[in-house]
């Protein structure tokens, strides 16, 4: 049957940052933080605010640690936490705020910034196959614009030999920003110059195009290239000139402007014409203090490895050329030959130092301009690595620097920061003689004596004002700011902008000018200060602004000279590498609450293997568990509000009990029942006690209830008239909905309460708007036009001034100067329209074509003639503590939600960009006939569990969250159809909320918080938890609902026996050992409560909880922990293992520590020879080893040991087995995949087919399909997913000999695990998880229904726009030996109908065969389905 891919969760692990101003020209706004997540793209913005700091509380990186903390019990508890005095100080904190996120059809592999001369700057993308976009920022649309593609798949640049995935792709960019460049296939450069303000072409001809290296690039404005033509005559060149133009050139139709020109024409050359010497270049970089655009360039004309050093060593040479684009020419000005076989990097080094520093493995090599050089050794090794003369002597370090990262610490005397594979970071120094350098310096940064990351970095960036981005392939991503300990010093007086000429203040860092850190005084002088450059050139490098001219920097040089200090301000979550997936149940909530709770949820471990650094486990659940606080039933209930009103007591009070009373301000006080003909309201307490004896009036159903005058007055809104009542439920006020003759009028259909204003929309669609006045009293204004009618929804938005007004710069800071309040309107055509309440008769926005939900909501559009169905619109914030934005949400009649997101465009007009929302609603089927859709409005909250949010109620509630880190998404909450809610705050639910259930009751619950250590940043709500252990493999134990865990953690290694003295060694070789662990989660503690060591050279590979038969007679089965290990001790020693079979039981916890009455107990430990890579549960109760090349079948018998009785060869190294019914799936290293079965009379484990075709084996997995068919999943380590049947019918497969490939998909990501689900009425589905961070599925579909979403998906790619320009069926295509394989559907593409507007998803829809426009077809394949019960 065939498939569809779908995922679930975005990657987590950052690969690739930049800092670049693009989004905005420089000096308008703050920098953007760009970052690539192997296939996602996402843009933030830099947010620095000042935050209350502790004095008691750690200041480093490296205390900033995550202890797990125990939750309060789930119905009651104190909720009122010990305080302690302690002194506070406020410091700049800098935050990202995500702006967009794009995914990506490609993998990236490099990302520069290219800046462009009065306008903003534009990147360049780099991706694995030999491709790179430019993309620029449309302030017009408010989203990525692709400019360029340039792709070099041209076979004559490829080795015939070598495997071209292999051969990685580097892009540099001149710091100069002259010229940029990419290395791909080993030592071919493609060569990009930079346009520069008022040049000329750099060819003859201007009005000419060129097609880089087959086909691609210098495409300007959406025009279509062409083909290489290898037939084409080549311009001609001088014959001095090395660097020849690798494509054709043919007429443009329409020459480009200048201004919009980013690059000339590319041109492809080999690494060896620039120079004969050079080839298999190792890395290069653009280098500072030129004046035209030179490398460095470091590669190895000989080749060596660490085998061979006795014959053969020092073997990589360095070189720098200089390139003038213009003559398209080069000279060698220096090279450096002999140097280290290990050196693997080049860094550039800035000024004042200069030059350039080499990386190795044992060493670091400093070059200047001059080609001296200058070295430290970090290890003992290097003295049998190197004969190179000139090396410092720090082998005393023992620094391990394979996979190191270095980056310049900016004003810092050029002092930069290496940081290892382990996370643990040292500080560079260099001594300077004049202007020389005459040595390199190590030192450890004494504040750090742990890791100050985790695990190896992928990047790091510099953001200004001292400021570091540092992102890790498994560990957290990380924003730091370094300080110095030092004096105080005095502060110079910070430069004006209006001092600064104009001619220099595009240069100039506004935010850095305009941000005043009050421990500049304390810790050093200003926050960013660039050395000149030597070049004579302007320095034009979008990493290292320069704040002030180089005149001006002496006179503000006030550094300190102490230890560094470094502070983690914010933090990416990464999930990454998700190994050991397993499915567990929910323990965090009450036996009585389960029905709010999802069946199932992920655990998997996360994290570093290397370091404890970041490392533990990650829980994932799709669908919101609140924690219930309490609840009652009441089923005459339609919807419900929760009211906060003022206290009316007075009277002298001292500070504590006004602190507290200022507490209970703010503490929900009525809670307003609608019921079907009547109201009701009860008072908020520890029991909800009915209103009585005041004068309420419950006759007539509730429409809207809230507070004016900041919770002095009540307002009560019923159909018929406004009753305003005061804090003690006394009637102040009532507004009858009358006409002008006096008698009754329309009635009150829906309204909308924002202090100070009441906006009510009555059933002829006319509004009234309703203010507090001075005397306490609601008074009607004058409405104008509103009053004629014509409206079907509105809501009224509190924004601060301005906002929707005028554009407002981000580095300004927004002072409290009052509100602007918004009224949104929609009319029953279908038109949207936007007042300030202040002045209803002109409307900020108005557009027609609002029903047919565009993609881009325009000022003045007309109306188009498909529309939808719209029954809602809200505009509301969404956020946390760090940043709230408005969003307008859009409901229609199938309760799906669109959201847009203002903006303002470059002419300063106000429009509407719709973000996506892939998550369709669950059709209204448990509704009850006499359902009013009018009590299930849309719910704003401004404060739940720290989070502006938006509720959807219905049949498939969900909470509508953004966060600083996240675009809006919809995460489902767990439970029964909802019918209302609203937030609920009280001292023993702090910030929690109050929902009613279609059944009738109504409960008191807390969100998943941030302080509990959940995260809405991805589509699952993640709560990372930080064990400070390296976790392997994970198993659920179902029977004592904990986990167990082996850990992986890196020990010195010695070929000592036992009882033997190891040879001291200071830097000796480092291995695995293992721990098993077993994880209590009970009340949210997730502690480890009891460890089993394994031997020290005993390193465990794979754990699981299989269903065993521990009785031969009475064949009783019992679930147990079984381990399979590996004892490593060396390669003359033969491989051996053993196999561990654990229960857990019962013990009497330790005082004070409930959760510790879990303990492990060994059952067996069989040693075997070979190590035991995989174990599963097989029918009957066995136990199915792979044990070296062997497979074993072993049962446990009553006297405790693992008796053999089935076993098969298979010759090779099995990565993983997989169980189904006694069918068997084994996978290896080398050839592929096997299907087997096991049989009990006889014992027999017998082989039934395999796959022909090699595929190295990471994970395998059944997945049984429809009609009988029995289909097999098989991730490989080049990321692809492979479908394989087993069909004894098909011709091809002798009698099923051969397993079929079916499908063939490419994911983009390194596949960690593959977990066959829980059977669902839609199917099986195969849940897979990558080292990147990512989750996604794989399930099955009808024929005729992936005929139909296979036309679907074309007609998107077709009609739609791919960022980067890339092409989506050649980035999941996966070339097939054999039979020709089908394509498999992208759930993503399917997904992208439901950011189409109206009309165009009705036209694809009739395209595909699909009715109702394929709407129903795109829900049951997106947001998740087949998997709700997590």
């Amino acid at each position: 049957m065939p498939e569809i891919y779908s995922e679930l969760s975005a990657p987590t692990a950052v690969t690739h940052s930049l800092r670049s101003y693009f989004t905005s020209r420089r000096g308008t706004n703050a920098p953007n933080l760009i970052v690539a997540k192997t296939t996602l793209l996402q843009i933030f913005t830099l947010k620095t605010n000042a935050t209350e700091i502790l004095t008691s509380a750690m200041t480093s990186a490296a205390s900033d640690r995550h202890v797990p903390s125990a939750s309060a019990d789930d119905e009651q508890g104190d909720f009122a936490a010990d305080v302690a005095l302690q002194r506070s100080t406020f410091e700049d904190v800098t935050r990202l705020v995500l702006l967009a996120e794009y995914p990506l059809h490609g993998q990236v592999s490099g990302m520069v910034a290219v800046q462009r001369d009065g306008a903003a700057d534009a990147l360049l993308l780099s991706f694995r196959e030999a491709k790179a976009s430019v993309l620029v920022w449309d302030a017009d649309a408010h989203a990525i614009q692709t400019v360029s593609l340039h792709y070099y798949e041209r076979q004559e640049f490829y080795s015939p030999v070598v495997v071209a995935e292999s051969l990685p792709t580097e892009l540099v960019v001149d710091p100069g920003n002259r010229a940029a460049l990419l290395r791909f296939a080993g030592d071919v450069l493609a060569v990009w110059p930079v346009w520069q303000s008022g040049e000329e072409d750099l060819l003859d001809d201007g009005d000419t195009k060129m097609t880089d290296g087959g086909g691609g690039g210098g495409v300007l404005e959406g025009e279509e290239d062409d083909d290489w033509d290898p037939t084409a005559d080549e311009k001609p060149v001088p014959k001095e000139v090395v660097m020849k133009d690798a494509d054709t050139v043919e007429p443009k139709k329409e020459k480009a402007k200048k201004e919009d020109q980013i690059f000339h024409p590319s041109f492809v050359i080999k690494a060896g014409l620039l120079d004969d010497s050079i080839s298999h270049v190792i890395s290069l970089r653009f280098l500072h203090e030129y004046r035209e655009p030179t490398l460095g360039i470091l590669y190895s004309p000989k080749r060596t490895w660490t085998g061979w050093l006795e014959e053969r060593k020092d073997t990589v040479c360095y070189i720098v050329i200089t390139l003038d684009l213009e003559q398209r020419a080069c000279t060698p000005i220096m090279s450096v030959q002999n140097l280290p076989y290990d050196l693997f990097k080049v860094v550039a080094v800035n000024a004042p130092i200069g030059g350039s520093l080499l990386l190795g493995t044992n060493q670091l090599i400093h070059v200047d301009q001059a080609g001296k050089t200058t070295g430290v050794a970090v290890n003992p090794y290097y003295r049998k690595a190197t004969n190179f003369g000139g090396l410092a002597d720090q082998s005393d370090l023992c620094l391990e620097l394979e996979g190191a990262a270095v980056v310049e610490l900016e004003n810092e005397n050029g002092d930069m920061l290496l940081i290892m594979k382990d996370g643990t970071a040292v500080i560079i120094g260099f001594r300077m003689d004049g202007r020389n350098v005459s040595g390199v310096r190590i030192s450890k940064i004494a504040n750090h004596a742990g890791p100050l990351v985790g695990g190896v970095v992928t990047s790091a960036t510099l953001l200004g004002d001292k400021r570091l981005f540092i992102s890790c392939s498994e560990g957290d991503a990380r924003i730091l700011r370094w300080k110095r300990m030092g004096a105080k010093k005095l502060k110079p007086a910070a430069p004006k902008l209006s001092d600064i000429p104009e001619d220099e203040l595009s240069d100039v860092d506004v935010e850095a000018l305009l941000s005043d850190s009050d421990d500049d005084d304390l810790y050093g002088g200003p926050s960013s200060a660039a050395a000149a450059d030597l070049s004579g050139a302007p320095r034009k490098d979008s990493i290292f602004p320069s704040t002030l001219p180089s005149q001006r920097i002496a006179s503000l040089d006030h550094r300190a000279k102490g230890e560094y200090l470094f502070q983690t301000h914010d933090r990416l979550i990464n999930l990454a590498p998700l190994t050991g997936l397993t499915l567990g149940r929910p323990v965090d909530v009450a036996p009585k609450h389960a029905d709010v709770a999802p069946e199932l949820e992920i655990v998997a471990a996360c994290g570093p293997s290397n370091t404890p650094e970041d490392a533990g486990l990650v829980v994932l659940r799709q669908s919101l568990a609140p924690t219930v606080v309490g609840s009652f039933e009441l089923p005459a209930a339609r919807a419900l509000w929760a009211v906060r009103t003022r206290t009316t007591k007075g009277g002298p009070t001292t500070g504590a009990e006004e602190q507290r009373r200022s507490a209970e301000e703010e503490y929900g006080r009525y809670l307003f029942v609608s019921k079907a003909s009547e109201s009701a309201v009860y008072r908020i307490a520890d029991e909800f006690e009915e209103v009585r004896g005041t004068d309420f009036e419950a006759e007539g159903e509730t429409v809207e209830a809230g507070c004016v005058a900041d919770g002095g007055r009540v307002v009560h809104v019923v159909p018929e008239q406004v009753r305003v009542y005061d804090c003690d439920m006394q009637l102040a006020q009532i507004i009858p909905m009358v006409d002008a003759d006096g008698e009754d009028g329309p009635a009150i259909v829906k309204a909308k309460v924002c202090d100070p204003y009441l906006v009510l929309l009555r059933v002829d669609g006319s509004v009234n708007v309703h203010k507090l006045d001075k005397n306490m009293e609601m008074a009607e204004q004058d409405v104008g036009p509103l009053k004629e009618g014509g409206y079907a929804s509105g809501s009224i938005y509190q924004a601060r001034k301005g906002q929707f007004s005028q554009p407002q710069p981000a580095t300004l800071k927004q002072e409290d100067e009052g509100y602007d309040y918004i009224l949104t309107l929609m009319n029953e055509q279908g038109a949207l329209e936007m007042y300030d309440l202040t002045d209803l008769t002109t409307p900020l926005f108005t557009t027609s074509n609002f029903g047919s939900l565009p993609p881009l909501l325009k000022a003045g559009a007309p109306a188009e003639t498909r529309t939808e169905d719209i029954t809602e619109v809200l505009l509301a914030d969404l956020g946390d503590h760090v940043t709230k934005s408005p969003y307008l949400f859009v409901r229609n009649g199938h309760d799906d939600i669109t959201i847009y997101t203002p903006f303002f465009t470059s002419t300063g007009a106000l429009s509407f960009l719709k973000l996506p929302n892939p998550v369709l609603a669950t059709p209204r089927t448990s509704a009850p006939p006499d359902a009013d859709p009018s009590f299930l409005p849309l719910t704003a909250a401004a404060n739940i569990g720290g989070l502006a949010t938006v509720f959807l109620p219905g049949a498939d509630p969900a909470f509508i969250i953004a966060t600083s880190h996240s675009l809006p998404r919809l995460h489902r909450l767990a439970g029964p159809p909802v019918r209302s809610c609203d937030a609920f705050h009280t001292a023993s639910a702090d910030r929690g909320f109050i929902s009613l259930s279609s059944t009738g009751t109504i409960r008191v619950c807390h969100l998943p918080a941030a302080s509990d250590g959940w995260s809405f940043a991805t589509a699952f709500a993640a709560k990372k938890i930080y064990l400070n252990e390296s976790l392997r493999g994970l198993a659920w134990y179902d029977p004592m609902r904990v986990y167990a865990a082996t850990t992986v953690r890196r020990v010195p290694f010695s070929l000592a026996e036992d009882g033997e003295t190891p040879p001291d060694d200071p830097a000796p070789p480092h291995i695995d050992a293992s721990d098993l662990v077993l994880i209590n989660p009970a009340n949210g503690a997730w502690r480890i409560v009891d460890r089993w060591p394994f031997a020290p050279h005993e390193a465990a590979h794979v754990v699981a909880a299989p269903s065993l038969e521990v009785s031969e007679t009475t064949h009783e089965r019992r679930t147990l922990i079984t381990v399979g290990t590996g004892l490593h001790r060396g390669e003359d020693a033969s491989a051996r293992g053993a196999v561990y079979v654990f229960e857990v039981i019962d013990v009497v916890p330790e005082p004070g520590r409930p959760e510790t009455n879990r303990k492990l107990k060994l059952l067996v430990r069989e040693e075997v020879k070979g190590t035991v890579s995989a174990l599963t549960g097989v029918s009957n109760g066995y136990l199915l080893c792979a044990q070296g090349q062997k497979l074993m079948v072993r049962g446990l018998k009553e006297d405790l040991s693992l008796l053999p009785v089935a076993f098969m060869d298979v010759n090779a190294y099995v990565s993983s087995v997989r169980n189904l019914d006694g069918m068997v799936l084994l996978g290896d290293v080398v050839k592929s995949v096997q299907f087997a079965g096991f049989a009990e009379e006889p014992y027999k484990l017998a082989a039934f087919g395999k796959d022909t075709q090699a595929a190295s084996v990471v994970a395998a997995e059944f997945l049984p399909a429809d009609g009988g068919k029995l289909l097999f999943v098989v991730a490989d380590a080049r990321g692809r997913l492979l479908v394989l049947e087993y069909d004894p019918e098909h011709p091809k497969s002798l009698a099923g000999q051969r397993l079929i490939r079916r499908a063939a998909f490419n994911v983009g990501h390194e596949i960690a695990t593959l977990t066959l689900l829980p059977r669902t009425p839609a199917g099986h589905v195969v849940l897979l998880s990558t080292r990147t961070g990512a989750l996604a599925t794989l399930a099955t579909t009808a024929e005729n229904e992936h005929r139909r979403l296979n036309v679907l998906q074309t007609q998107i790619v077709a009609g739609g726009e791919s960022v980067g320009g890339l092409n989506h069926k050649a980035w999941r295509h996966v070339e097939s030996e054999g039979l020709p394989v089908r394509s498999v559907l992208d759930a993503a593409v399917v997904g992208a109908w439901c950011g189409l507007g109206v009309g165009r998803r009705r036209e694809v829809g009739v395209k595909a065969g699909m009715g109702g426009g394929g709407r129903e077809e795109v829900r049951s394949v997106g947001g998740g389905a087949g998997v709700a019960y997590l």
